[in-house]
């Protein structure tokens, strides 16, 4: 799992601790921003222990980079050493044999870090804790679209393609939003769930299937731990919960002036994060509301 304190971020994945830390940042220009990170990657394996330390990791991007942001460039440079094991030409590997060795064992999760900057564990929708769901639904969006940007034969297999599917497809439902104050009034929102932030503020809100309004559901806006940039969703099992104060605004859904999420990190060595599959076995219910 990943823990963020302030401006460092930790992570674990297998016998791998990684730890990210922020250290500054300069504008280069008007829209590109250089963010400075200082690294440390720590194997606890008994038979290929290690540590090591690099304060001048730099990275730009459209805006200052997070933490998280740097957690996934810190994986795509161990997703490339681990990729450079297993090469046939003599001396590619860059970092440490016992590095790229780790690397090489975990590679399908370095993957998942470096599109995500979360690890495979925080994406499952049974067992994570709830206020992580929003990101797996994100997760489950992003893994998609790169889905549908590929020639020939797609990443995923038939089951954990429907499973993303699935995933996204309850995530996005056509609601309404009453407005608690008018519930028979005009609505606060009707339409997609996940142009839902268009319109409403961040909060959870009590919604319903736009045309059953016996199907109860909850619709969440908040901001993106990916872009940072407001999103929403929808989910069932609603709980009795305070109301969130909405506000409302001009945007229509899909309205230009709408906020658009910045450019993702850029990856190091030319590599083009994959999305790894979904996990097998989970039960197929929706997910929980986060905070329910």
């Amino acid at each position: 799992m990943a823990a963020e304190e302030g401006h460092e971020v930790h992570c674990l994945v297998g016998a791998l601790h990684l730890s990210v830390s922020y250290l500054a940042s300069a504008s280069l220009g008007p829209g590109e921003v250089v963010t400075r990170f200082g690294w440390r990657v720590v194997s606890t394996d008994p038979h290929l222990p290690g540590r090591l330390f690099d304060d001048h990791q730099y990275d730009i991007g459209a805006r200052e980079l997070t933490p998280r942001d740097g957690l996934r460039v810190l994986a795509g440079l161990l997703v490339d050493a681990g990729e450079d094991f297993f090469s046939d030409t003599p001396g590619a590997m860059k970092l440490p044999i016992w590095l790229s060795a780790m690397a090489a064992r975990h590679l399908n999760d370095l993957k998942m870090v470096a599109l995500t900057g979360v690890t495979p564990a925080e994406v499952h929708t049974v067992g994570i804790p709830a206020d992580r769901l929003l990101l797996a639904v994100e997760i489950a969006r992003e893994a998609l679209h790169v889905e549908t940007q590929m020639n020939g034969p797609g990443l995923f297999g038939p089951e954990t393609l429907a499973e993303l599917q699935r995933l996204a497809a309850t995530a996005d439902r056509d609601v309404a939003v009453p407005d608690p104050d008018d519930p028979l009034g005009p609505p606060l929102y009707e339409g997609p769930a996940s142009d839902a932030h268009y319109r409403l503020s961040p909060g959870r809100y009590h919604a319903h299937l736009r045309h059953h309004p016996a199907q109860r559901l909850v619709v969440i806006v908040a901001k993106s731990e990916l872009s940072g940039e407001p999103m929403a969703a929808s989910f069932t099992r609603l709980r009795p919960a305070d109301r969130p104060r909405t506000q409302r605004t001009n945007n229509p859904p899909g309205s230009t002036d709408a906020p658009q999420p910045p450019d993702s990190p850029r990856q190091p060595g030319g590599w083009t994060p994959q999305p790894p599959s979904s996990p097998r076995g989970t039960e197929r219910t929706d997910p929980p509301a986060p905070g329910m």
